[in-house]
């Protein structure tokens, strides 16, 4: 199957469409010969029932090309993200760009001591309310992590502390299926049940691979109970060039299109057409810190390429940004 990269308006690309094509050709081939390792019984399940090849000893998903090619046609092109408010509701899809501030802290500077403290649901919600004030940003995502919630929880007390202080589209984040289901309950009780949520969601559930090539089993279950759900699923790669990627961008582009890809399948294989956001913060590692500068001008750079490869296949891009 061919895609097509169209750009009506003038704007900085990166690659060219015969990048593209063989970005994603490669990307195909590393499926089709290697694979990305998947974990969870309910994950491998699905993809062995879609002709997928599963080698139970290495964890590895060998996808077959037609079945890629698929999923990405049947991942809508267009979507709502919807606010509680309707006023906040914005359509992903077009050229225009759309915002949500970065995620997720661990430290916070209290504004009224200016200490750097460790972050809380209290800090969590007063940046909530704060970015629900600013119309220039469009969804919320979680900005700073409960790390006063016993772990098993913190995911509900983030859901809680976001829910309470914004009316606008919220992206949290679940550990695992359980999680999950949990927090898309604490969202169906506000919108008045499961189908009401499903008709207006106003919640994105943001799993993202472990780079080289992995999903682990906490992101494939997010991934099958938010698609069963019907409601929208970011999946966001954050490899580290020369750290958990190759040490070329191209090559790193490959393996973190790879990841993405496998996780779209999965998500069109539980619910076909079920909206997705294609993401990616990945960035070059600091080899001095051991760590990923967002600053760095390569975290630009691949923002630009993963918005071109979500026009190449239609499908709306979330990118980190500085």
């Amino acid at each position: 199957m061919k895609f097509s990269y169209e750009n009506p308006l003038p704007s900085y690309q990166i690659l060219s469409e015969q990048d593209l094509e063989k970005i994603h050709a490669t990307s195909l081939s590393v499926m089709k010969n290697y694979g990305v390792r998947v974990y969870g019984k309910e994950a491998k399940e699905i993809y062995q029932n879609a002709g997928c090849i599963v080698d139970e000893d290495s964890g590895l998903i060998r996808f077959p090309e037609d079945l890629v090619n698929d999923a990405i046609s049947k991942t809508p092109a267009h979507y709502t993200m919807c606010g509680r408010n309707p006023k906040n509701d914005f359509e992903l899809g077009s050229d225009k760009v759309f915002y949500t501030n970065f995620g997720t802290g661990i430290e916070i500077v209290d504004l009224e001591t200016g200490e750097r403290k460790t972050s809380d649901s209290n800090d969590l919600g007063n940046v909530a309310r704060f970015v629900d004030s600013i119309p220039e940003i469009n969804a919320f995502t979680t900005a700073v992590a409960s790390q006063e919630a016993p772990a098993h929880l913190k995911d509900l007390y983030e859901a809680r502390a976001v829910f309470c202080n914004t009316t606008k589209h919220a992206i949290l984040d679940a550990e695992n299926g359980k999680n999950a289901n949990l927090v898309i309950d604490m969202a169906a009780a506000i919108a008045g049940g499961r189908d009401q949520l499903r008709e207006r969601p106003f919640l994105t559930l943001c799993v993202c691979p472990n780079s080289l090539l992995e999903i682990h089993e906490g992101a494939s279950e997010v991934i099958i109970e938010t698609a069963k759900a019907g409601l929208p699923i970011s999946i966001l790669s954050m490899g580290l060039v020369g750290g958990t990627t190759p040490s070329t961008l191209a090559g790193t582009l490959v393996v973190t299109n790879a990841e993405i890809l496998a996780g779209i399948v999965l998500a069109q294989l539980v619910n076909p057409g079920n909206p997705v956001m294609y993401g990616s913060s990945t960035t070059i590692m600091d080899m001095k810190f051991v760590s990923s500068p967002v600053g760095a001008p390569e975290h630009g750079m691949f923002g630009a390429a993963v918005a071109q490869l979500g026009k190449y296949y239609k499908i709306p891009t979330k990118v980190g940004g500085t």
